[in-house]
Formats: structure tokens, C-alpha cells, sequence
């Protein structure tokens, strides 16, 4: 375990000492503060519209139709999961590619170490940057609960939901890195593999059946939904565990493969 916390360590170093890692971390969070206070402004406007029309007919019930639920927060999360889409591969494609690149591979291929053990540290490493950017697009959602009157529930399981999605694309980002010597085609395939994951659900409606609920059942963004809401399901939690299990599993027989060379 001391080992794996090491390499843990020995990655978070590389991060911080980057300047890709703050660039990231500070675009994601001046974009995630730009979807938060749009969208606030989106709520504000339609609480007014709806306020007056609810005192023009007199019906003080139009008013339970909108939720800061469902027009801030479920939005804001959706958004950021976006992002990720974009960031994490720009974060995860030095994990591997610039080892084997600047040849401090063979350091840690010949260390004491298990490809695991390896495999395990740098993604501890690379998983604590992830969640310090969701955990700091967390305090727009605290702003809500401090001034707002937002339902609890459906901001922390929408964080939770948030911190599975950004723990599975790392892994899979992770995989992608190890089987390449290069950055540009570390980002690139793990841009595109995480966009299959997001628009393989979109012929479901064409083609109808089982067919259409195997894609919508592979589709992460549909898999993420239920957070958004509240609302956590178990096949959900499972099928991102199981992104992160693949991904890492994928990671290690490469790099596996790679020590025998």
C-alpha cells in the first residue's frame, strides 16, 4: 500500500507541477461559475414571468411548477458532466504517453512494483485532481443552500453522480494513454471514446426493442440522470463501478504486456 500511495503522490506532484492542470482547473471552474449564475438568471427571470401570471389569474399554484431543482442544479450538474467530456482526456493523456515519451517508463517498469500497484498510484493521483475540481464546482450548489431553497437531496446525490462519471472517464482516459507514446493521440482517443459514450443512446429511438434499451443502457449521460434528480440506483452506481473496473483492468494488462517486452 505504501507503494501505491508513493506513485499516488510522485502523480500529484507531476500534476501540480504542470501548468496543463491549473489551465484545466481554472477553465473548468470560470465555466462552471458561468453555467451557475446563467442559470440562476434563467430562474430568476422565469420566477418573475410566472409570478405575474400567477397574480393575473389569480392562481398562486403556477408557482410550484417551476423548481430551482430541476432548472439550477440538475442543469448546472448536466453541464459539468459536459466539461468532463472535454477536460479529463487533457488531464489524463500526459498519465502514461509522456512517461513512455521521455523514457522514465522503463524506471518505473523495472521498479519493485506490480503493473497493479502502478496502474492503482497513478490513478489514485489523477482521481484526487479530478474531485477537487468537483469539489470545488461544489460551492456554487453551497451558494443555493446557503441563499436559495433548493431540496437537499437531489445536490448531493448529483455531486456523488458527478464524482462516479469523473472517476470512470479518468480510468478509461487512463487506458487509453497507456497504449500510446504520444499526448496528441492519448487526448484525441480518449475525446472520442469518451464521446461514443455519450451519443451512442442517440439511434435508440430509430431503431426501437431490446436494441434501444441496450444503447440507452451504455449511454453515460442517461445513466447520470437519475443523480441529477435525487434519485440513486443501483444499476447506475454499478455500470460506472464497472467503467472504472474496465478501464483499469485495461491499463494493467497493457501495461503488463509492455513489462515483458
Amino acid at each position: 500500500m505504501s507503494r501505491v500511495l508513493t506513485l499516488c503522490a510522485r502523480e500529484l506532484r507531476s500534476q501540480l507541477t504542470s501548468p496543463v492542470a491549473w489551465t484545466v482547473g481554472g477553465g473548468f471552474l470560470l465555466l462552471a461559475g458561468y453555467f451557475f449564475f446563467n442559470l440562476v438568471s434563467q430562474f430568476t427571470v422565469m420566477l418573475s414571468n410566472y409570478s405575474m401570471v400567477a397574480q393575473m389569474t389569480q392562481n398562486p399554484t403556477l408557482l410550484d411548477r417551476i423548481s430551482l431543482n430541476e432548472v439550477v442544479v440538475a442543469n448546472l450538474f448536466r453541464n459539468l458532466l459536459v466539461l468532463f467530456l472535454f477536460l479529463i482526456p487533457v488531464i489524463t493523456m500526459r498519465s502514461f504517453a509522456e512517461e513512455r515519451k521521455q523514457g522514465t517508463d522503463e524506471l518505473l517498469l523495472t521498479a519493485p512494483v506490480g503493473p497493479g500497484q502502478i496502474v492503482a498510484g497513478k490513478y489514485l493521483g489523477l482521481v484526487t485532481v479530478v474531485l477537487a475540481l468537483v469539489l470545488g464546482s461544489g460551492m456554487f450548489v453551497l451558494v443555493l443552500l446557503r441563499y436559495g431553497d433548493p431540496e437537499p437531496g437531489p445536490v448531493w446525490t448529483g455531486l456523488f453522480g458527478l464524482s462516479l462519471a469523473a472517476m470512470a472517464l479518468v480510468a478509461l482516459g487512463m487506458a487509453v494513454s497507456a497504449a500510446t507514446d504520444s499526448q496528441v493521440v492519448a487526448g484525441v482517443g480518449s475525446f472520442v471514446l469518451f464521446l461514443m459514450l455519450f451519443v451512442i443512446d442517440w439511434p435508440a429511438e430509430s431503431v426501437g426493442g431490446a436494441t434501444a434499451k441496450v444503447l440507452k443502457g451504455l449511454s453515460l449521460p442517461e445513466r447520470f440522470e437519475g443523480f441529477g434528480k435525487g434519485l440513486i440506483s443501483s444499476p447506475d452506481v454499478v455500470y460506472y463501478l464497472s467503467l472504472i473496473a474496465l478501464g483499469l483492468f485495461a491499463a494493467r494488462a497493457i501495461l503488463a504486456s509492455q513489462r515483458w517486452r
